[in-house]
């Protein structure tokens, strides 16, 4: 039988898999295809709302979900005290860089002027998903290490 925790454990890993791969896809293979003109401005624009979209929706789940389960895993103590809790206030602080580094990289990309090239727009928001890709690393490797 699977126990409530679980459900909700399985639940952060689903977003938390989704919105730190799609910031890998799109930083490694959509900005740089946009870059070299592969891609028009109306489907890079495309592309970006679906993602902020996902972003959203993972930003509110994760929001839930890590609420729940450090309300549940751990005392305001333990996350000052322990390793394992300093790591859960590190995942915290990489979660709110990773939906600010987005958060830019989106008003580059979507809602383009018809005059603006995709690779202007995938130039200019690139910085942002190079931070929001180095947050997703990390949030990957201390969520390996939980």
């Amino acid at each position: 039988m699977v126990s409530s925790l679980d459900a909700v454990l399985a639940l952060h890993t689903i977003f938390a898999a989704l919105w730190t791969g799609g910031t890998l896809v799109l930083a490694g293979a959509v900005l740089p295809a946009a870059r070299n003109e592969w891609l028009s401005t109306q489907a890079l624009s495309f592309i970006s709302r679906r993602f902020r979209s996902l972003t959203i929706v993972s930003v509110l789940a994760l929001l839930f979900t890590g609420g729940h389960l450090a309300g549940t895993l751990y005392t305001a103590d333990r996350l000052q005290s322990t390793g394992r809790g300093h790591l859960v206030l590190a995942m915290v602080g990489l979660w709110l860089l990773l939906a600010i580094a987005l958060a830019g990289g989106f008003r580059q990309l979507v809602g383009l002027p018809a005059d603006r090239s995709a690779a202007r727009a995938a130039k200019n928001a690139r910085p942002w998903f190079l931070v929001g890709s180095l947050a997703s690393l990390v949030l990957l490797i201390i969520a390996g290490l939980l």
